[in-house]
């Protein structure tokens, strides 16, 4: 029964987490003034607006808490494995998501805070937009980088080899996803003049390929090529039960990564002009967030199926 307890406790602190962030999130829509922008285009009053807003954050709302349970699910999985030769593995995999989990309130936050800040103040406008871009490109690295580093990691120690397709296949989708991306952002931008910062990135177009361009891409290749390892490595474990609950975990974070790269890749692509805009982009944001919960619910289960039978 203590043992029971003590396994409880990091899935409840979590979960509390998630709650707090939540709230924090709701005290600021009505807290925040309320955007000109979006009231204007909209004709909405001002508790229209804040309703708006939340109605149309309310499926990211319940994947913080989606995320914040699978990550606490997949750390709980690893205190039963840790002193095993994968455990150390496992445990930066669970560090990798617990990155893309917290980036989720994180960013969110940092957003309303920055509109709000861009809306009162027009000379904090550029700043903003600028240290919310490579908030982002921060989180990306160092969640995909780790997660990375744990796929990589379970595949040399089962001793296991890419095949000549599947390196291929992999190559071929991230050339064509990154030849494509920089040309859908390139072409937002004035190439005439490589030092102008009047974008929507708020950057001379040589800091925007620097410090932007290519850190997302390396942290969606790092992303891709965990997925394909990790389900490479699941492919090969033996037992019929452990294999399937292995994955099912890795069927929810290959979600996990492909919603996040999505979402990254529209976020740069399109960026936000600091106010809600109702339209495609919301649409197809909308369905990648809620892509991305379910990953997280199925990386929960995953996780949870993998206890149960090393507990056995």
């Amino acid at each position: 029964m203590t043992s029971q307890r003590q396994a409880a406790q990091p899935i409840s602190r979590s979960l509390q987490q998630a709650a707090l962030l939540v709230a924090a999130y709701v005290l600021l829509v009505f807290l925040l003034p309320a955007s000109v922008a979006t009231r204007h285009t909209y004709h909405l009053s001002a508790l229209e607006y804040r309703s708006a807003l939340l109605a149309v954050a309310l499926p990211s709302l319940l994947t913080w808490v989606a995320a914040f349970l699978g990550y606490a699910k997949l750390r709980q999985y690893v205190t039963v494995v840790r002193k095993s030769p994968e455990g150390s593995y496992f445990d930066k995999l669970a560090t990798g998501c617990a990155w893309l989990a917290w980036s989720l309130p994180v960013s969110s936050l940092f957003g309303l805070l920055a509109n709000a800040a861009g809306e009162e103040w027009s000379a904090v406008h550029g700043a903003a937009t600028i240290t919310d871009n490579y908030l982002g490109v921060l989180l990306a690295v160092v969640a995909f980088s780790l997660i990375g580093a744990a796929s990589r990691g379970l595949v040399n120690h089962a001793k296991l080899k890419f095949s000549l397709a599947g390196v291929r296949g992999l190559m071929l989708s991230f050339l064509a996803a990154g030849v494509l991306y920089c040309y859908l952002v390139f072409r937002r931008l004035d190439l005439t003049s490589l030092g102008s910062t009047h974008n929507a990135y708020s950057l001379p177009i040589w800091l925007v390929v620097l410090s932007v361009i290519i850190p997302y891409l390396y942290a969606w290749f790092a992303g891709l090529l965990a997925a394909y390892e990790i389900n490479l490595f699941s492919k090969h474990t033996n037992g019929v039960l452990y294999r399937q609950a292995l994955q099912l975990l890795v069927g929810g974070l290959t979600a996990i990564i492909l919603s996040f790269i999505a979402l990254q890749y529209i976020s740069t692509v399109v960026p936000s002009q600091g106010h809600l805009v109702l339209g495609y982009r919301l649409v197809i944001i909308t369905l990648f967030r809620i892509i991305g919960g379910g990953g997280f619910l199925m990386l929960a289960l995953g996780a949870q199926k993998l206890k149960r039978i090393e507990e056995v």
